[in-house]
């Protein structure tokens, strides 16, 4: 059998480490064990995906790769903190994807301290996130655990 770490399972649903943590200590997730070391081990079978949310997400991926190809001067982008709101993650998270290039980002000229999302990238993952019904899936697997992932941006 194969197992992922409570850390590949936080970046596979878009969570926190801690989050997933306390599901494994509710028992959310089937035949997820606890080692002598501590170290939460999830088996894989919780994951099995479809064919086509597979090839839902592989679409998601090309077109950021096609995003990451072109730099438009003119270009929108957002404070990586509103991402991080919509995503109900931390700040440090969102930079954390902008660095291994899950999304694309950059750092802000005037302040380095702050980093922006293209809000074009950003809109596209918002509209595909509603259209799908993976959180009706992941609420089902969280239980009490899943809360509305709905946010306002204003323009």
């Amino acid at each position: 059998m194969q197992f992922y770490s409570v850390k590949e399972v936080a970046i596979k649903l878009g969570l926190s480490i801690k989050t997933i943590e306390n599901m494994c200590g509710k028992g959310r997730f089937k035949g997820a064990y606890q080692t002598d070391n501590d170290d939460w081990l999830i088996p894989v079978e919780n994951f099995i995906t479809s064919r086509e949310q597979f090839e839902r997400a592989n679409e998601i991926l090309q077109h950021i790769d096609r995003k990451n190809q072109v730099v438009d001067k003119s270009e929108l982008f957002i404070n990586a903190n509103l991402v991080a709101i919509y995503f109900e993650t931390t700040l440090n998270e969102v930079k954390l994807w902008i660095k291994k290039g899950i999304i694309s980002g950059k750092k802000c000229e005037e302040n380095p301290d702050i980093y922006l999302v293209s809000k074009e990238e950003f809109e596209y993952l918002k509209a595909k996130r509603e259209q799908d019904d993976t959180d009706k899936a992941i609420g089902e697997l969280l239980g009490d655990d899943f809360t509305d992932w709905d946010v306002e941006i204003d323009d």
